[in-house]
């Protein structure tokens, strides 16, 4: 995917405000639910919800606004002196119909649980625009810029305590460090921001592990989908010498997460840090009777797990 940004980004994650984590009535459990588990060698995340705060509590539940839709067009370039004002609220409802639209035609074609191209569900929304006389596209907007601007406004988000101390202790171990991540381009633009402070379009983020990184929006698939962990498993062997049962994955979704990674064969750690993102997921039958081989509430924890 080719990226770039014409304008300055970092201004506006330069302005968010700190967040901080709202806490559970959970307990840790640093000692693993049985004697069988193996020493962890690589350890793979969440992002949002475990690495990152999100207002939210997730990705898809971003509250969207005419104010921050008509802000972000007018970053991407659209020239919005001559838009009718009812293009924004158009646009708002746009977007969850094509991402709707787009979830169909990936299931039709074997996606269980699918993961939409953003570029293509924005390009959408605004050609429907175009065709209500709601806005006139000139060629030279920058569609990179709007959604990124769009989501930063409309699901802000923030380091979880303790991250990058956490990442570089363990990087410092030798451990392989990964992702399996339902997530979007702008993903791994927010991250490096938050370990680096710079802004860089590069999808590969600072002391994760390029082969062991697996976002949902390369693939058109999403958690709870196996596969994304599948992708990644072969390179783990291969390359580390590490098995799926010396692994373990921190996610703050019992489904999404603890379930679809077991079934990959990894241990398992609920971040159980912050209750707007943890998802317990009572009501999934496929969770009844599941433990987590450990629980964790402060990313830092995991120093303890890891030897």
């Amino acid at each position: 995917m080719e990226l770039s940004l014409k304008k300055d980004i970092k201004k506006w994650l330069d302005e968010q405000v700190e967040l901080h984590p709202v806490a559970t009535s959970f307990c840790p459990n640093l000692k693993p639910n049985s004697d069988s588990n193996a020493p962890v060698k690589a350890v793979i995340f969440d992002i949002y919800g475990t690495l990152l705060i999100s207002s939210s509590g997730d990705i898809d539940q971003a509250t969207f606004t005419e104010e921050n839709m008509e802000k972000a067009v007018q970053v991407g370039g659209f020239k919005t002196d001559e838009f009718d004002k009812n293009a924004f609220s158009f646009l708002l409802e746009q977007l969850p119909k094509k991402v709707v639209a787009n979830q169909q035609e990936l299931k039709s074609i074997g996606h269980p649980f699918p993961d939409i191209d953003i570029f293509k569900v924005w390009n959408e929304a605004l050609e429907e625009a175009e065709k209500a006389g709601l806005l006139k596209r000139l060629g030279d907007e920058s569609l990179t810029e709007t959604i990124l601007v769009f989501e930063v406004l409309s699901n802000k988000v923030f380091p979880m305590p303790g991250m990058q101390e956490t990442l570089e202790k363990l990087n410092d171990k030798d451990i392989p460090l990964g992702i399996v991540s339902n997530a979007q381009f702008y993903t791994p633009i927010l991250m490096n921001y938050f370990l680096t402070g710079n802004i860089d379009v590069k999808q590969q983020i600072e002391l994760f592990e390029p082969d062991l990184t697996v976002f949902s929006f390369n693939e058109l698939k999403a958690k709870p989908d196996v596969a994304l962990f599948e992708k990644f498993i072969p390179k783990l062997k291969e390359k580390y010498g590490i098995l799926p049962e010396e692994t373990i994955f921190v996610g703050n979704d019992m489904f999404k997460d603890v379930y679809t990674a077991k079934q990959a064969g990894l241990q398992t750690a609920l971040f159980a840090g912050d209750e707007r993102s943890l998802r317990l997921r009572e009501d999934e039958p496929k969770v009844k009777g599941l433990f987590p081989d450990y629980i964790i509430t402060e990313l830092k924890q995991l120093l303890t797990i890891v030897p």
